[in-house]
């Protein structure tokens, strides 16, 4: 009877640090997802700053050859 009840624990034990664990895993998915997501828009942003230098330096070139 008595290894029954530390099976029970046991079993109880196991199931409560795979809750446990899936948490972390969930929290730590959610965390590489915001991540990616930061650092996508970053390079969005990175992009458009790209444009905007191309952008004015033709600009600059063209105002330097009507000069």
């Amino acid at each position: 009877m008595r290894k029954n009840i530390s099976l029970v624990r046991l079993i109880e034990s196991n199931k409560e640090n795979l809750s446990n664990n899936q948490l972390f895993i969930d929290l730590i998915e959610e965390k590489v997802q915001k991540k990616q997501v930061e650092m996508q828009e970053k390079h969005l942003t990175r992009q458009a700053g790209d444009e905007n230098v191309i952008k004015k330096s033709l600009v600059i070139t063209t105002n330097d050859d009507l000069s």
